[in-house]
């Protein structure tokens, strides 16, 4: 060993004493970050879902106990257990949003059920929807001397249609190829239109190597969906496993069961699978082959892709169809000269087989953004499919705004219904069930003659980009102009909560407002139906 003096000791010293505080910050660092990155990929026993989708519950009231922070917003005071009414303890979550004072009123309705009731005709109701005498200031930081307004009193009776009829659905079968955090935050979404239904799910995880498959399907299991859960990492696109779908789902299908396989993407959605049995799979002969699917509702999206069934819509086939195109999956995605899953489907279809795509209504690619009340507002048939809801525009209470059709009313859901102006004023009121509220006023002279007499509500409101560009006019047109925030006050569905009776939260925020006032703050609507 080489002889080394005391002198050079002490002056390297306080190098030694860096290098050893730089070592010992480097392995505290690589702990902590192994830590996360175990937790996150769910080595270290599998995480909660984060995506909590539209707040719906169906388990009892709100719990007590302490309120949910929120960035940007002061957590509201801890009250003790039974210091609040069940009402209040719903209205005081702090994962609303709301501000800590509201001004609130409520309407208890209940729902004549008819299978004569035309859900498509906008019902015309001269009373008032909501009663400025109702209307309460409530304070949610405290239940002191809170008294929520009651309803019962003068409940409010409208014509639905009858709820959907109950019955299962074992020959179908949906499948889904996607990444491992993708569909663990959309357990929610696909438990609202698949729990309880016995139709099967049948999901590819991309990166299924770096997770534990077998807690996932258990998750969805728990949700009441006949889920399984396959391992895939080669080849690494995600859009050729969604090609390979058509022979895993070939594969899993049940015989003399399964007769329609449905390939979605993981932000489809379906609110119910009886609008897509009954007015769509019902007209076609399961035994022959099928390709049934939707357009884009982007024209310039078609002249780019070509006609073909939109893989977001859902992509629909008979077992004829895919046994015919099953031998020569390889071949077709060599070839393919569009390399996604439903422009090589289209491809090979042509190429291999006679069958030729089945165009349907009520599947929607939703290749649109922004905001997209003008569509759920538009009084269009209940949709059977929407897409993009979570990733190009955000209407995360979809999930919970179906639960009016599923548990009162079948198809009411985005029914619509105009109501005179709230009493004591002069608006008109636009309710467009399980979505949204919409006050109109009086025109200004900039906008024109208000009320909604004024309005054309037989043409869609234009309110996402590119509406009047030209491209969306063959599958929403005729549109007409946005109204600005001056001649239209929206509360959105922000909540639901079903226990003995279906609670809807419609929220007009503060932020909102076309001139925000001192003092403002958040506006709440409460519509309370009879189950």
């Amino acid at each position: 060993m080489p002889f080394v003096s005391q002198r050079t000791l002490r002056n390297c010293l306080p190098l030694l004493v860096f290098l050893s505080l730089c070592l010992l910050l480097a392995v505290t660092t690589t702990t902590t970050t192994t830590t996360t990155r175990s937790l996150r990929n769910g080595s270290g026993g599998l995480p909660k879902p984060s995506f909590r989708l539209g707040n719906h519950q169906k388990n009892g009231p709100a719990r007590h106990g302490k309120q949910k922070a929120i960035p940007g917003q002061t957590p509201r005071p801890d009250l003790k257990p039974g210091e609040c009414t069940p009402e209040m303890d719903f209205l005081r979550r702090q994962e609303l949003g709301l501000t800590e004072t509201i001004r609130y009123t409520r309407r208890c309705i209940r729902p004549i059920r008819s299978d004569k009731v035309d859900r498509n005709v906008l019902t015309n109701i001269s009373t008032p929807l909501v009663n400025t005498a109702t209307m309460a200031t409530i304070n949610l930081t405290s239940c002191a001397r809170t008294e929520i307004p009651p309803c019962k009193e003068e409940v409010l009776e409208l014509h639905v249609p009858n709820p959907y009829p109950e019955r299962k659905y074992p020959h179908l079968l949906f499948g889904v190829a996607s990444s491992y955090a993708r569909m663990e935050s959309s357990i929610d979404a696909f438990a609202t239109w698949l729990s309880g239904t016995d139709a099967q799910l049948y999901v590819i995880i991309q990166d299924a190597d770096k997770h534990f498959l077998s807690d996932l399907e258990q998750l969805y299991r728990d949700s009441g969906i006949e889920a399984t859960f396959s391992a895939k990492n080669e080849p690494p696109t995600i859009e050729h496993l969604h090609f390979l779908l058509v022979r895993s789902l070939l594969a899993f299908s049940t015989p003399d069961v399964t007769t329609w396989m449905g390939i979605i993407d993981d932000d489809t959605f379906l609110p119910h699978l009886y609008p897509l049995q009954t007015r769509i799979l019902s007209k076609f002969n399961p035994q022959k082959a099928h390709w049934i699917g939707a357009l884009s509702d982007d024209f310039n999206a078609i002249s780019l892709w070509g006609f073909m069934a939109f893989g977001g819509a859902g992509v629909f086939l008979s077992l004829p169809l895919a046994k015919e195109i099953e031998p020569h999956i390889e071949t077709c995605i060599k070839r393919a000269r569009i390399q996604s899953g439903d422009g090589i489907l289209k491809e090979c279809v042509y190429a291999y087989t006679r069958t030729k795509l089945s165009i349907v209504k009520g599947l929607y690619q939703h290749d649109i953004r922004g905001d997209v009340s003008g569509f759920y507002e538009g009084g269009l048939d209940v949709p059977v499919s929407l897409h993009h809801w979570r990733s190009w525009y955000r209407e995360e209470g979809l999930p919970g705004g179906v639960l009016v059709g599923k548990e009162v009313c079948g198809g009411c859901w985005l029914q619509r219904f105009k109501f005179g102006g709230i009493q004591g004023g002069v608006n008109d009121m636009l309710f467009v069930n399980g979505y949204s509220i919409s006050e109109y006023f009086p025109g200004t002279w900039k906008a024109g003659p208000g009320g909604l007499d004024k309005i054309d509500l037989g043409r869609i409101e234009g309110t996402w980009g590119h509406a009047f560009n030209g491209q969306y006019d063959f599958s929403y047109g005729p549109l007409r102009r946005r109204l600005g925030r001056a001649r239209k006050k929206s509360y959105k569905l922000v909540d639901v909560n079903l226990i003995q009776e279906l609670r809807q939260i419609y929220v007009h925020r503060k932020s909102d407002a076309w001139q925000i006032e001192e003092g403002a703050m958040d506006e709440v609507i409460e519509l309370v139906w009879e189950v």
